[in-house]
C-alpha cells in the first residue's frame, strides 16, 4: 500500500490528557505515534510511563485497533530509558534487541512500526546506536520486507548528522522537532537536513498550545511551503492532546491536504 502524500503525523501523549482517547482523533491523520515507549534493559521496551495517568494499555490498544481499521498506522515512539545509564548508545546486543522489538511491537502489541527518538540528554549517537538502527532495519523501514515503518525525529543536526548519513536508507521519513524555531529557522533547518535525507522524506514538526508552541499561522505557512527542488514529506504535530477541540489540527490538515475535502 502506497503511503499517503503528503503525510500528516500526530504524536498522542497517553499520559497528558486521558479524556482524549485514540479512537476520537480526527480524520486526516495518516500516522499516530504513541508517545512514549521506554527502553528497558530487562524487558526491551515498556509502556509504564505512557499509561502513568490511569488509562490501561488494553484500553489504549482497543483505540489503536479502531484507528487501524480506518487505515491509520499506529506506531511505538521509543525514547528515554527507564534506567539513566541505559541509552541507545549502550544497547549490548543490537541484533537481539531488534528481534525483541519486532516481537513486542508487531507480534504482541499489533502496531505498525517504530519511531526513534534519541532523547539522550545531549549525547550524540555513536556507532552502537548506528548498529542498532541497522539491526532494526531488518524488521522495520524500507530495507525490510515486513511492510512495517521506521521513522526518526531530530532537531540537533550536529548530533544526528553521522547517523543520518549512514542510516538514511533505513527510515521511511524523518521529522524535525524544532517547535520553537521561527519561520526562517524552520526553513533553513529543513534545507540543511534535506541535504542528508532528501526533502521528500522530511517533515516539519509543530506543536499547538501556549508553551513550546508554533503559532497556527506559522504552521499553516509551513504546511503550504515547498522546497525549490521538489516536495516536502509533510507535517508532524507533537502533543495533539493539547488541541482539545482539534481546531489547530483540523486547520493544519486542511492546509496540507486541500484536495481532501473535494474527494
Amino acid at each position: 500500500m502506497k503511503a499517503p502524500d503528503p503525510l500528516f503525523i500526530a504524536y498522542w501523549l497517553g499520559y497528558a490528557n486521558q479524556k482524549m482517547i485514540i479512537e476520537e482523533l480526527p480524520v486526516g491523520i495518516d500516522v499516530i505515534n504513541l508517545f512514549l515507549i521506554n527502553l528497558d534493559p530487562d524487558k526491551t521496551l515498556q509502556h509504564l510511563y505512557l499509561t502513568s495517568d490511569g488509562m490501561s494499555w488494553e484500553n489504549m490498544l482497543s483505540g489503536v485497533r479502531v484507528q487501524q481499521q480506518r487505515g491509520v498506522k499506529v506506531m511505538a515512539s521509543i525514547a528515554t530509558a527507564v534506567h539513566p545509564k541505559i541509552s541507545w548508545n549502550t544497547i549490548a546486543d543490537p541484533k537481539a534487541f531488534a528481534a525483541s522489538v519486532y516481537e513486542l511491537v508487531v507480534n504482541t502489541w499489533g502496531l505498525d512500526g517504530i519511531d526513534i527518538d534519541p532523547e539522550m540528554g545531549g549525547d550524540a549517537p555513536d556507532d552502537t546506536f548506528i548498529q542498532v538502527i541497522i539491526a532494526l532495519s531488518r524488521y522495520f523501514g524500507p530495507r525490510s520486507s515486513t511492510g512495517k515503518t521506521m521513522s526518526y525525529i531530530t532537531y540537533q543536526y550536529y548530533a544526528d548528522e553521522q547517523l543520518l548519513k549512514r542510516c538514511n536508507a533505513c527510515f521511511d521519513y524523518v521529522a524535525l522537532a524544532g517547535y520553537l524555531w521561527d519561520m526562517e529557522t524552520m526553513i533553513n533547518q529543513f534545507e540543511l537536513y534535506s541535504g542528508l535525507v532528501g526533502s521528500k522524506k522530511l517533515l516539519f514538526g509543530v506543536q499547538p498550545g501556549r508553551h513550546q508552541s508554533t503559532s497556527l499561522t506559522e504552521a499553516i505557512q509551513l504546511s503550504q511551503w515547498q522546497p525549490d527542488n521538489g516536495l516536502k514529506g509533510g507535517m508532524m504535530l507533537f502533543n495533539i492532546n493539547i488541541d482539545k477541540d482539534f481546531q489547530y489540527t483540523g486547520k493544519l490538515i486542511k492546509a496540507l491536504k486541500p484536495v481532501a475535502d473535494k474527494i
